[in-house]
């Protein structure tokens, strides 16, 4: 490599103009066309809530980890999804094993597979160097020396560049760890739509449709009328009272009407007199009149609290896209040392995989009135498949950035989120850039030594295979025929 070539840093990873960002929110037209709305043509409830697409931008986020029964819908006065249709919908816009993609347990990979692993690197070679300087010098040391230096400035420069990523990163954490309720976890959720078939007064039936629902609305009719003022925020007992009202006042009407008088002076037909359905007009009438203004407060306080909490989703979900954004690492130029050879560097980054959600979430339940508990099951963890890792990426150690805990969100939708830089990029470079300063550091044990050997961790160690207790201070186990000799009668292959 020429003295101009210069190492570039971790790789800074802009995002493109149409990259994805956490979880995928399945949102694109063709699943959205797809989605089976209300079987009703008057029905004015959308088959897809508005308030989704933010919501599933909001909690595909992962910024620690153990969080799938720590979120919980933040009381907003109005109905609550069941405690199942909540964690589904949590679980589905998270990659599988969260916890392996939260910001948390990629900071950790920064620090401990990255500069944890390098910590020592520097002092090493000095070290070393001062060994090798007892018993040899000339123009060739000389040179070696010059190349050690500049290999203990490269990475303890490196060393550098992965704190200032790692601070990023926490800062990042933070403000996602915030957004989603804080040490709360609770976060907005979208309100059921609702929509009366009929008047208000007489309607045949109330359509209920919570979010990510499928298919025909949930419908209540006038006998759960309670029921309904209930889950929409407003008070039941207005219900209640209007209902005695009409029903007061049908019956007050038949029994005004009974009189052949009353009849005669109103210009009714005496042989018909006053029909229940005509007794049910006037009734109505009267509760339009006497409860019309305090109903049409009740509902503008619903359209209110339900804008609220869908402007509130809103932002969140753009603030954590915005903070998705500014996830980068850290770089600067760094020169590689004069003697660095090319042909034992490989600098092409590592391929690299967004993880995503399972899909959209499916409501299934009937909302309730209850929040739900947030309790994890008795007999599992909170995540059972949090402790899992994904293949490769810093989460595990590997070389792929697979554990970025970054999602995707189809180019329709939103934008990508930058992918962080690998561990792979740092060790490759590294390896390359010290492999004429191996010498220097022979003397020296490797960070985690025995497994860097390529062999069992075990075997690695000097450890008998089997497992068995070994004797004091003795480094090998040997067998019987540690040098593999069959003798020629006995080798099957022979």
């Amino acid at each position: 490599m020429s003295d101009n070539e210069s190492y570039q840093g971790l790789d800074a990873a802009a995002p493109a103009a149409a990259a994805p960002a956490f979880g995928d929110v399945e949102t694109r037209p063709d699943i959205v066309a797809a989605r089976p709305g209300c079987s009703n043509p008057e029905c004015g409830n959308a088959a897809v809530h508005p308030a989704e697409e933010g919501w599933q931008r909001l909690v595909s986020a992962v910024p620690v980890e153990r969080q799938l029964y720590r979120l919980r819908p933040r009381e907003s006065a109005m109905s609550y999804p069941t405690e199942a249709d909540f964690r589904a919908a949590v679980a589905a816009v998270r990659p599988e094993h969260a916890d392996a993609h939260s910001l948390e347990r990629l900071r950790g990979a920064w620090t401990d597979d990255v500069a944890g692993r390098l910590a020592d690197w520097s002092e090493q070679i000095r070290a070393n160097l001062a060994d090798l300087a007892e018993g040899w010098s000339g123009a060739d040391f000389e040179s070696f020396e010059a190349a050690c230096g500049q290999t203990r400035e490269l990475v303890e420069d490196l060393i550098d560049d992965v704190d200032a990523t790692v601070a990023s990163l926490q800062v990042t954490e933070d403000a996602l760890y915030t957004i989603q309720g804080g040490d709360s976890g609770e976060i907005p959720y979208p309100a059921p739509q609702f929509w009366i078939d009929g008047d208000w007064h007489s309607w045949v039936s109330v359509h209920v449709r919570p979010a990510w629902w499928h298919g025909d609305c949930i419908q209540y009719t006038c006998q759960d009328a309670e029921h309904v003022v209930a889950l929409a925020g407003g008070e039941p007992e207005l219900a209640t009272e209007i209902i005695d009202y009409i029903d007061e006042r049908i019956l007050h009407y038949i029994d005004y009407y009974a009189s052949p008088v009353t009849i005669e002076r109103e210009g009714l037909d005496p042989a018909k007199g006053l029909t229940v359905e005509e007794a049910k007009e006037l009734a109505v009438a009267d509760a339009m009149e006497h409860y019309g203004t305090l109903v049409d407060q009740s509902w503008g306080a619903y359209d209110s609290r339900h804008a609220a909490i869908d402007d509130d989703i809103a932002q969140r979900g753009a603030d954590t896209d915005g903070e998705d954004r500014s996830v980068r690492t850290v770089r600067s130029d760094k020169d590689y040392p004069a003697a660095a050879d090319p042909a034992y560097m490989d600098l092409a980054p590592p391929p690299m995989d967004q993880p995503t959600g399972s899909g959209a979430p499916q409501a299934t339940e009937d909302p309730s009135l209850d929040p739900p508990a947030g309790e994890p099951p008795a007999a599992d963890d909170e995540e059972p498949a949090g402790d899992g890792e994904p293949s490769g990426g810093l989460a595990s150690g590997g070389a792929s950035s697979g554990a970025t805990g970054f999602g995707a969100v189809p180019a329709s939708t939103t934008t990508t989120a930058p992918a962080v830089g690998t561990a792979s990029v740092a060790a490759t470079t590294l390896g390359a850039a010290t492999a004429g300063a191996a010498a220097a550091s022979t003397a020296a044990a490797p960070r985690g030594g025995g497994p860097m050997m390529g062999g069992p961790a075990g075997a690695a160690q000097g450890l008998p295979a089997d497992d068995k207790e070994r004797e004091p201070d003795v480094d090998l186990v040997e067998d019987g025929n540690m040098w593999g000799f069959v003798d020629e009668d006995d080798d099957p292959y022979a």
